[in-house]
């Protein structure tokens, strides 16, 4: 299984649903393109907020085009994963929160500026990469960013070089309707609800409106709103 238009959604054990379906959701939506999850084994991955269903192995899929890394726990841990990194030469490669540790861990950001969830810069620094207090940065070929909406917004950088304008209008209305939910709770980020289960208290009282995993990963999106991020000069030049 393999083709050059393919965008791969990369899961590993503690992964966070809500990243990974902000990539899926907005990504998917690339003309031309096939989505798929990929990990080390086929079937269900559990994470930070749900699973993920792997539909691909990495030895199955060798030139994708797009590859995108969500965060979660223990992002930096997976071996198997970090060797299918640095044998890919993905036309994008993406990274949301802790999702830039497994590349710093792969040996791809050595001695760059990558954008990561406030918690991880040691993490990053010790796989010898320079940790930026920006939510969001552009490294030729590679998109680093803090997690939650600004990993929307770097799906929505790539999607643009695909699609134009035209294909950013059309994920903002697609977007605009999935949020539409007048019942829908008081917005909280993954990392919040996580620390809620830590300390013992209830994520989702009794009688409280159950979202899907998307409906969630998206109230907490604008998805006109690009922000402010970095974009540094390219490192690599004419290697990509």
């Amino acid at each position: 299984m393999d083709a050059s238009s393919t965008t791969a959604i990369v899961a590993y054990r503690g992964v966070s649903t809500d990243e990974a379906e902000i990539f899926r959701f907005v990504l998917s939506q690339i003309p031309g393109f096939r989505t798929v999850v990929v990990g080390t084994a086929l079937g269900q991955v559990p994470g930070l907020g749900g699973v993920q269903i792997v539909n691909a192995t990495i030895d199955e899929i060798s030139t994708p085009e797009i590859v995108a890394v969500p965060g979660g726990v223990g992002a930096d841990r997976h071996p198997e994963i970090a060797a299918w990194l640095r044998r890919v030469s993905p036309r994008w490669l993406l990274a949301s929160s802790t999702g830039s540790a497994l590349l710093a861990a792969a040996g791809l950001l050595d001695d760059a500026t990558a954008a990561t969830h406030w918690l991880a810069g040691p993490l990053l620094e010790h796989y010898g990469a320079h940790p930026s207090h920006e939510r969001l940065v552009v490294d030729g070929p590679v998109i680093t960013c803090s997690g939650g909406p600004a990993a929307f917004q770097a799906a929505l950088i790539v999607a643009r070089t695909y699609g134009g304008a035209e294909l950013v209008t059309r994920i903002g209305a697609t977007t605009a309707t999935a949020r539409q939910d007048p019942a829908r709770p008081t917005r909280r980020n993954l990392w919040a609800r996580l620390g809620d289960v830590i300390r013992g208290r209830d994520p989702a009282p009794p009688g409280s409106p159950q979202q899907t995993a998307l409906e969630r990963a998206l109230s907490e999106v604008d998805p006109l709103d690009l922000g402010e991020f970095t974009v540094l000069p390219d490192r690599r030049g004419d290697e990509r």
